[in-house]
């Protein structure tokens, strides 16, 4: 997927109206808590699988480690040097698969979250929609569908596409998922219900289509307005969602 990749008419029209990602984002920043599955990721993400991951990510890409990698044992003394070479953990896909469940919600409670009416949230429950299509085209063959690994790997890509205006390598985004999935299976997250992790995989992945439609239509229509506000609603959902900054997140690719 690149700027010029077409999400397909299912997902757009001729043009997204400037006026509706201005409703967004003016959304998103006003709502205390506009994703309807926060509460989830804050209780079962826990923040250290986000900053293990990134510290990883500096050590494969030889970069130098981030203070807050310092309060882990496996980056302090000599060992980190040595790791600098090191691959990211091979662990099964199956290590954060789960059996989806019907009839969740989570994408609709995130439409009717951040719009007023029912025609504002039937347009964007559709662009939300955008994300699953998206994800399944990009990563098709990989084994990565319904996993919630391959849900943040595809959030933190899509931050990154839409914040750096680069595409990362597939060498870079296999190294993500496999150590989110590591990191991931460790955590308390394994031992959430299905329910549960169909929510979360539900929202990580509209979440990441929004900013992402947006983005890639900006960039077809020569819409640079539109381009920097996919960025702004990039960046919110990263604040919002994985409580970090998009600069860290961009760095673990």
């Amino acid at each position: 997927m690149n700027a010029t990749t077409t999400p397909g008419a299912a997902t757009r029209n001729k043009m997204i109206p400037l006026p509706m990602v201005a409703f967004l984002l003016a959304a998103l920043f006003a709502a205390p808590a506009a994703h309807a599955q926060q509460s989830i990721v804050n209780h079962s993400i826990q923040h250290q699988i986000i900053e293990t991951a990134i510290c990883d990510g500096a050590l494969r890409n030889g970069q130098r480690l981030p203070a807050e990698c310092a309060k882990y044992p496996k980056y302090s003394g000599d060992k980190a040097p040595r790791q600098i070479a090191t691959p990211a953990p091979n662990a099964s896909a199956a290590a954060t698969r789960f059996t989806p469940v019907a009839g969740d919600a989570s994408v609709k409670n995130l439409a009717d979250s951040l719009g007023d009416t029912p025609e504002e949230r039937a347009q964007i429950l559709q662009l939300a929609g955008a994300g699953k299509q998206l994800f399944a085209q990009k990563y098709r063959g990989k084994g990565w569908d319904n996993t919630l690994a391959g849900a943040m790997t595809f959030f933190i890509t899509s931050t990154y596409i839409v914040a750096t205006d680069r595409e990362p390598s597939a060498a870079a985004e296999d190294n993500l998922f496999a150590s989110l999935n590591a990191a991931l299976a460790q955590s308390e997250i394994v031992r959430a219900s299905n329910a549960d992790k169909t929510a979360l995989y539900n929202a990580l992945l509209a979440s990441a289509g929004l900013p992402l439609v947006f983005y890639v239509d900006g960039k077809q229509t020569g819409n640079a307005a539109q381009v920097a506000q996919a960025k702004t609603m990039a960046a919110g959902f990263s604040r919002k969602i994985l409580n970090v900054e998009p600069e860290a997140l961009t760095g673990m690719l």
